[in-house]
């Protein structure tokens, strides 16, 4: 998360992993792929570095769309920088990254739900193997409620 928030806010797990499937679904649909399939599994509670593993967690989802052209998956891209703004995302990069292959990413900060996404645009075409959008959603750090644990549901 891009924020100077130190003090992690309190959320039931099964509540924060729900917001990390509705954002990413909610990613997914601004992408405007018809017929791309998506890869599973859906969002965790993962270790906050640092903090109590019993107390304090994050929610984690990587996920990846495939099975359509190529040129497809860059107008996805597109739509992406486009439409998150006014779904409340904070476009915090959108070019390339540092790689060798200088892949298209996209970094966003949800500003009401506490999340961050990366997103990149793999090309495989001159590797003869299937080109996708990576993406991967993570939530500030949460503290669970009193009386909970981060392994309790």
């Amino acid at each position: 998360m891009h924020d100077d928030q130190d003090e992690a806010p309190v959320r039931d797990v099964p509540l924060a992993e729900e917001d990390g499937r509705s954002l990413s679904s909610e990613i997914y649909a601004m992408m405007g792929l018809k017929n791309a399939k998506s890869t599973e599994p859906g969002p965790h509670a993962a270790l906050c570095e640092g903090k109590d593993p019993e107390r304090y967690y994050m929610v984690r989802h990587a996920w990846a769309v495939h099975g359509v052209p190529f040129e497809d998956l860059q107008q996805a891209m597109e739509q992406l920088k486009k439409k998150m703004p006014e779904k409340s995302w904070k476009i915090i990069k959108y070019g390339q990254d540092s790689s060798p292959a200088k892949t298209l990413e996209l970094i966003a900060d949800s500003t009401e739900k506490k999340f961050s996404v990366a997103v990149h645009l793999l090309d495989e075409r001159k590797k003869a193997r299937e080109s996708r959008i990576a993406v991967s959603l993570v939530s500030t750090c949460y503290e669970v409620p009193a009386g909970k644990t981060v392994t309790e549901r």
